[in-house]
């Protein structure tokens, strides 16, 4: 019975890590190369080659890659 605890405990935490991530992920990039998505989306990278291949992809870009830090 106590195997069963600890399992389901470390698969809870496991799911919740899981489904966090993401948004961890997400709300940590601060790159300096990024696009806009249609609405108030806007993706960010490190590096202008993986901005121009990650917009170059994505359907619903709206802008070319830009240096957020030189834009105005």
């Amino acid at each position: 019975m106590m195997l069963n605890s600890k399992l389901i405990t470390a698969f809870a935490i496991i799911m919740i890590v899981t489904f966090a991530m993401p948004s961890i992920v997400l709300a940590d990039s601060d790159g300096d190369y990024c696009y806009d998505q249609v609405g108030d989306g806007h993706f960010c990278f490190d590096t202008k080659k993986e901005c121009r291949h990650d917009q170059k992809n994505d359907q619903i870009a709206e802008s070319p890659c830009y240096n957020k830090d030189r834009t105005p």
